[in-house]
């Protein structure tokens, strides 16, 4: 009986990537994530010892002499395949590899890629936890470059902005404040999905329902935990859900295929109140399927908790949309009824003719006889005889 009760256990193993993925692997360990093997694997030899719990792997040791990889990802990548064969065993037999890996970093924004090609060759479900640089770091760019390599290969990725929570800590906040903070999100995140990795709950969820909803989706995924006190717990937490910035739930609840929803307490929730909450999410987004969990925690409190898991939806050219690409284009305004005209319509001016120009001809001027007068004393004027035409006197050509 015991050994079919270890069969039916989900394989979980942690994967934490340079200095930042190495220390949540081992924060993890400590507070006793349900994982069968934690792995923090750097270049950097004075980092990896801090990791206390978690099993340490050395990369590039002829290669990066124990040094880190100064944010060069094509080092990282090449310190990683440099130990595919090593790493491959550790994550043999896995149903389910946790990644965890800054962005920017080298070795993390290089290595997690492989990290995740190797897992996804020896058969697990790959879900990456990306975290993402603060802004005055400058390398936004090189983090999203990291970020289409990464989630053109793991299952789903999350992504865990660190300038979130930088945005939300007081002024004055100190850098270890800061990164505190952000270690602690994250920390949420991942034992929001410990829990629901768990089968001692009063509601369970099937892994393998898990596993349909995000394997092969190569997307995004938004997660967040939450809890909410006093009355009206499931309305409070519907909202609290509807609000939350990493969610975007406004926006996604109605669009979203799956969602993963795992509600914890420190005393057993009423069946009502777990009712409502689902209730409430089937309403915003009835067409989702929604899995749930319920977990009763020791020591949690009278707070209702929640995480909140749901891929990001794909967009994916539909057949009409592709004929709509291959046809010819037609000018709109001619299928318009004779007596309608549209909102609004934007004329192009009509071309500036060019400019006339004249050409002038040399008019036909001639001498003309003064008759009677011809006879008479000229009129002169400093030699000049004034009785004839300047033009003539200066022989002006006239046009």
């Amino acid at each position: 009986m015991a050994e079919q009760l270890k069969s039916k256990e989900v394989s979980v193993k942690v994967v934490g990537l340079g200095n930042a993925g190495g220390r949540v692997v081992d924060s993890l360990a400590a507070l006793g994530f349900p994982a069968n093997r934690f792995l923090a694997l750097d270049t950097d030899s004075e980092k990896l010892q801090h990791c206390q719990l978690a099993e340490k792997l050395q990369l590039g040791e002829s290669i990066r002499r124990g040094w880190g990889c100064s944010g060069d990802a094509s080092a990282g990548a090449a310190c990683l395949r440099a130990a595919k064969d090593t790493l491959a065993g550790k994550l043999a037999d896995t149903d389910l590899v946790l990644i965890v890996s800054g962005l920017a970093g080298g070795l993390g924004g290089g290595g997690a890629p492989v990290v995740a090609e190797i897992a996804a060759n020896a058969g697990a479900l790959v879900v990456a936890l990306a975290i993402k640089p603060f802004e005055l770091e400058g390398l936004d760019a090189q983090a999203e470059e990291s970020l289409q390599r990464l989630r053109g290969i793991a299952d789903t990725v999350v992504c865990m902005p660190n300038q979130t929570v930088m945005d939300c800590q007081p002024n004055g906040a100190s850098v270890p404040e800061c990164f505190e903070a952000a270690n602690n999100l994250i920390l949420e995140a991942l034992l929001g999905i410990g829990r629901l990795l768990r089968t001692n709950g009063q509601m369970n969820i099937d892994f393998e329902h898990f596993h349909s909803l995000f394997t092969g989706q190569h997307a995004e995924s938004v997660l967040a935990t939450l809890e909410v006190m006093g009355d009206s717990r499931p309305r409070a937490l519907m909202d609290a859900i509807l609000r939350h910035p990493q969610l975007d739930a406004g926006k996604l609840l109605g669009q979203t295929d799956g969602i993963v929803l795992c509600l914890s307490s420190g005393g057993d929730l009423p069946m009502d109140e777990v009712e409502e909450v689902v209730n409430h999410l089937r309403d915003a987004a009835p067409t989702a399927k929604v899995l749930l969990g319920v977990h009763s925690e020791s020591g949690q409190g009278d707070g209702l908790a929640a995480l909140v898991m749901m891929p990001k939806p794909t967009d994916k050219p539909t057949a009409e949309a592709d004929v709509e690409a291959d046809a010819e284009p037609v000018n709109r305004l001619e299928e318009l009824p004779v007596n309608s005209s549209p909102a609004i319509v934007i004329e192009t001016p009509p071309a500036r003719p060019a400019l006339w120009t004249a050409h002038q001809q040399q008019l036909p001027l001639i001498n003309i006889s003064k008759g009677r007068f011809d006879k008479g004393e000229p009129t002169l004027l400093n030699g000049e005889d004034l009785d004839i035409p300047t033009y003539q006197r200066r022989n002006i050509v006239l046009n």
